[in-house]
């Protein structure tokens, strides 16, 4: 019979052999948890969450620079011609809730040739350190003297119609008159906001705080979540994030002093405006953002002694006059030739054969 090769057993000396490891130990060796790395990833994190909160800042920074009071008139021909033609009179466009400097211009493009059928037409950047009533009613005071401005028209979009008020009264107080103001789906308070931000709104009136990447972080989630158009809850979330981080857009402080403004609607009015000053109302009646029969019940009921003319512009949604320039540009100059006449050509004199 062949023999077995059989190995021969290790001596059982009870040294710790590497055969005789068990798996149980090995394991335990394997969990044994990595302070060092740790430590080194904790300290890339804290460093990455620096830089960005720094960039979020010096992003906000330059936004604010580039985006104080300022009265901006574009140069072209439409305003240039209706600047000879109206002598001392000029538009203001008073740009909406969390409406950028950018998106404001754009609004006023798409209006611009129904404004310059009474005067050359400008709009107002709202600075990014947050509203201040008092500075809008310095730039537009300095840019009146400027170009000898003695008659302003208003264009409110939307929460700009609020501003637009406070404004008039101020200029009428200093030798402005304030021909008409045009409400563009204006709330008259916050109680005609249907949009579900509108909790963000009342929350921003008791906090208005500065939280750097952390505020603009949350806001975007909030605003994404709160408005998805359709999107998913990751997806509306990401998308609101982006656009708050995006450095074209508002920076936080302005968008939550701006809710503080329309939480205190109307308390900032003085009662100032004339009854001289014709008050125009244009509104979807199916506005998703802003009531609009109550918005115009308030408005008639804040300027009792105004003469008020109203035009519907149906299936425009909220304030979109750059998405809908023909319908807004025929609503306004239906507005203007109601409130505020051009005057009447001279009839050419027939001879007499």
């Amino acid at each position: 019979m062949a023999a077995k090769n059989v190995l021969p057993h290790p001596p059982d000396d009870g040294a710790d052999h590497p055969a005789h490891k068990s798996a149980e130990h090995r394991a335990h060796r394997r969990q044994r948890p990595d302070h060092s790395r740790r430590m080194v990833l904790g300290s890339v994190a804290a460093a990455a969450v620096a830089t960005a909160f720094k960039a979020n800042i010096a992003a906000d920074y330059q936004l604010t620079e580039s985006t104080q009071f300022r009265v901006t008139t574009p140069v072209n021909d439409g305003n240039t011609t209706a600047a000879n033609r109206f002598p001392g009179k000029t538009w203001y466009l008073l740009g909406g809730f969390g409406v950028s400097y950018r998106d404001a211009g754009r609004k006023l493009e798409a209006l611009q040739p129904a404004m310059n059928q009474r005067a050359p037409a400008s709009y107002i950047g709202y600075s990014n350190n947050g509203i201040d009533i008092a500075q809008l009613f310095i730039a537009i005071q300095r840019d009146t003297y400027a170009r000898k401005i003695d008659t302003v028209y208003f264009y409110g979009d939307s929460f700009g119609g609020m501003a637009a008020v406070v404004l008039a009264s101020l200029l009428e107080q200093n030798g402005i008159n304030v021909k008409v103001i045009v409400m563009g789906s204006s709330p008259s308070s916050v109680r005609d906001v249907l949009d579900p931000g509108k909790e963000y709104i009342s929350l921003a009136s008791r906090v208005v705080p500065y939280l750097g990447l952390v505020g603009r972080l949350a806001a975007g989630v909030w605003s994404g979540l709160a408005n998805p158009n359709g999107q998913g809850m990751y997806a509306a979330a990401r998308s609101g994030i982006n656009s708050s981080l995006d450095p074209a857009n508002n920076s936080l402080i302005l968008d939550t002093t701006q809710a503080a403004f329309l939480q205190a609607f109307p308390a900032q009015y003085d009662g100032g405006i004339p009854a001289s000053t014709g008050i125009g109302l244009m509104y979807d009646p199916n506005d998703f953002i802003v009531n609009a029969r109550q918005a115009i019940r308030g408005w008639r009921a804040l300027l009792p002694r105004n003469r008020f003319y109203e035009y519907d512009i149906p299936d425009t949604g909220h304030a979109s006059p750059e998405i809908h320039p023909d319908i807004y540009r025929l609503g306004l100059g239906v507005v203007l030739d109601q409130l505020d006449p051009p005057p009447l050509t001279a009839r050419p004199v027939q001879p007499i054969f």
